[in-house]
């Protein structure tokens, strides 16, 4: 069939909704939006804390569509320092989310579409109702263990009480975890085991790439082995405890920190000054960001362990780091081990022991041959099995599911 204009019919129309910023820079979302809409499903992902209603298009088919959440800077403008006071912050992020919430379900009902799915537990409450309206089905992708997460701490009993109230309400729940998948069926209520997704980037072929090595070199850093740290610099990722191992880590072992610093470690380099052995970058593009990664010889990611959403994390750095072909140091966690140690491609240690950290690095930087080995690995095992093209076929198909009562 055609529409009006002579395009082909969709075959079905998903809308995506999160509390946070364009999918754009949100890779599960960007990664099954394209993917979906790739077999001709109209995809339409809206989020709040936008601007305006600007919409980009990410692919044909697949378009985010922001709204202003207009709260957060009348708080600003009322109260300007006042604004952090825990109390006057609280008032701030609850009047915030319902302006969220009342703006999403009259965004997404207009959408009309027939599965609405909901990026983080702040995203599934307007995902619920507007199901509930239009009498469709709804996917949770929890990405996170949400009321664990450090940035909710204060608010941890009222995502707890989100979770207990709407995961029963979900016709699917996705975990990037399966130890993930287990909470929410056994102390959340998940209709049936959650479907385990893990955040893969789509398949990358080998990249050559010297830009690291040409950028130390080019500011006179003497170095041997680039240890590479990309993504969000704050405390929860052990930067505290790896900054320290540094002092031990072999001659000519230097440590990269590439990425954007959060809340007290907005500003990593002054934090991180009188390092010897650590550089500092800002935040890359990240189409850019893959001749970055490709460029280093060891990829670390850590996570402290005070919560479960960190025990159990599934970070999509870590699959970045094989599809680059870095040997990875990562916490000794149950899900983590199997795919670091169990697939042969890094070492784990404790992360919360800067000594443990130091020896694995060193470790690794002893061995050329050893690192050539998970090298090969890494890229074999991204190729065959961790990539999104084959990590996203039963989320494609658990959609077909959810699409085909709705074609009839």
């Amino acid at each position: 069939m055609v529409g009006a204009a002579g395009a082909p019919r969709p075959r079905g129309r998903v809308c995506m909704l999160t509390y946070g910023p364009s999918p754009a820079t949100l890779p599960p979302l960007l990664h099954e939006g394209m993917s979906l809409a790739a077999t001709g499903i109209e995809v339409e992902s809206l989020h709040g804390s936008a601007p305006s209603n600007r919409t980009e298009w990410l692919s044909a088919g697949f378009r985010a569509r922001g709204f202003p959440v207009r709260v957060r800077s009348a708080f600003r403008r009322l109260f300007g320092r006042a604004a952090a006071h825990p109390v006057v912050s609280g008032v701030q992020n609850l009047l915030s989310y319902a302006e969220f919430v009342v703006k999403a379900v009259v965004a997404a009902h207009r959408t009309r579409a027939d599965v609405y799915e909901a990026h983080d537990l702040p995203a599934l409450l307007p995902a619920v109702l507007v199901a509930r309206l239009r009498g469709t089905p709804v996917l949770y992708r929890a990405n996170e263990i949400f009321s664990e997460t450090h940035a909710r701490v204060r608010f941890a009993s009222f995502w707890r009480a989100m979770d207990r109230w709407l995961v029963p309400l979900c016709d699917d729940v996705v975990t990037p975890d399966e130890h993930r998948g287990r909470i929410y069926l056994e102390e959340y209520g998940a209709r049936r085991l959650p479907l385990t997704v893990r955040n893969c980037p789509p398949l990358r072929p080998p990249l050559a790439s010297t830009r690291l090595r040409d950028l130390l070199a080019a500011r006179g850093i003497q170095f041997s082995t680039i240890v590479l740290y990309q993504g969000m610099v704050d405390p929860m990722r052990c930067v505290e405890e790896l900054a320290e191992a540094t002092r031990s880590f072999d001659p000519g072992v230097v440590l990269v920190i590439l990425g954007p610093g959060f809340g007290s470690w907005s500003d990593p380099a002054a934090r991180l000054r009188g390092y010897e052995r650590i550089v500092v970058l800002p935040r890359v593009p990240y189409d850019e960001l893959a001749s970055y990664t490709a460029s280093a010889d060891i990829g670390v990611l850590l996570y402290r362990n005070d919560c479960r959403n960190n025990y159990y994390c599934a970070p999509n750095k870590l699959f970045e780091y094989m599809m680059a072909g870095l040997p990875v140091v990562a916490p000794d966690f149950p899900g983590v081990v199997p795919l670091v140690e169990g697939e042969g491609v890094g070492v784990c240690a404790d992360p919360s022991d800067p000594a443990a950290i130091a020896a694995a690095v060193n470790r690794l930087a002893r061995d050329p041959e050893g690192c050539r080995r998970m090298k090969a690995r890494g890229l074999r095992r991204a190729r065959e099995r961790y990539c999104w093209e084959l990590e996203s076929v039963p989320l494609l198909e658990r959609h077909e599911a959810l699409l085909a009562p709705r074609r009839l």
